[in-house]
């Protein structure tokens, strides 16, 4: 068995990664590590990859799409910072990663953190999340965390398509009801036809 490095921006990275993705991801490997990169040197990041692949190891790279106009474009630019990045290795988190969080609640789950009924997070940002927080958390880290406690992957396949789309290329979900499939349908249509 090899060891896996998931590779990610930050420390709301970390915390998402390690609460919802690395426990389902274990029993596949020896071990399943957490390495923030966005603080670390180019040089440095490049040589790490590099010895993963002579080693082995396998690796994802996860990054916000920010403000590139499309998952291929932002690719483009993760791998030009790092030529030895494996493309098919590079995971784009649409919009943030904060829109991972809060793709993780159901429709119940909305109603009791007092938010307005949504079903997609594709667009969220982190100032948009910041407005969202209720009243009854203190901090922002406490409203991730309460929501970490209550993710469900079959919503969050739903309500985020770039988390869907990593949780079926790394075969790590449950699958949705037929009501979540026909919604997410839909929404996929509408956002085709805008």
């Amino acid at each position: 068995m090899r060891r896996l490095f998931i590779l990610v921006e930050g420390a709301d990275d970390v915390r998402f990664f390690d609460r919802i993705v690395k426990p389902l991801l274990e029993p596949r490997y020896t071990s399943v590590e957490l390495i923030a990169f966005a603080s670390l040197r180019r040089g440095m990041v490049s040589r790490f990859l590099r010895s993963l692949e002579k080693l082995g190891h396998d690796y994802i790279l996860a990054t916000d799409i920010d403000a590139e106009p499309s998952v291929k474009a932002k690719k483009r630019v993760i791998l030009e910072r790092f030529p030895d990045l494996d493309p098919g290795k590079v995971i784009i988190v649409i919009k943030e990663i904060e829109g991972w969080y809060l793709a993780g609640i159901d429709d119940d789950q909305q109603r009791t953190f007092d938010l307005a009924p949504f079903h997609s997070t594709d667009n969220l940002t982190k100032e948009a999340f910041n407005a969202l927080i209720p009243g009854k958390f203190t901090f922002r880290i406490e409203f991730m965390a309460a929501l970490l406690e209550s993710f469900s992957l079959s919503s969050a396949m739903v309500q985020n398509r770039s988390f869907g789309f990593f949780a079926r290329a790394y075969q790590i979900s449950e699958v949705p009801d037929n009501n979540k499939l026909q919604s997410l349908q839909a929404t996929t249509s509408q956002i085709r036809e805008n």
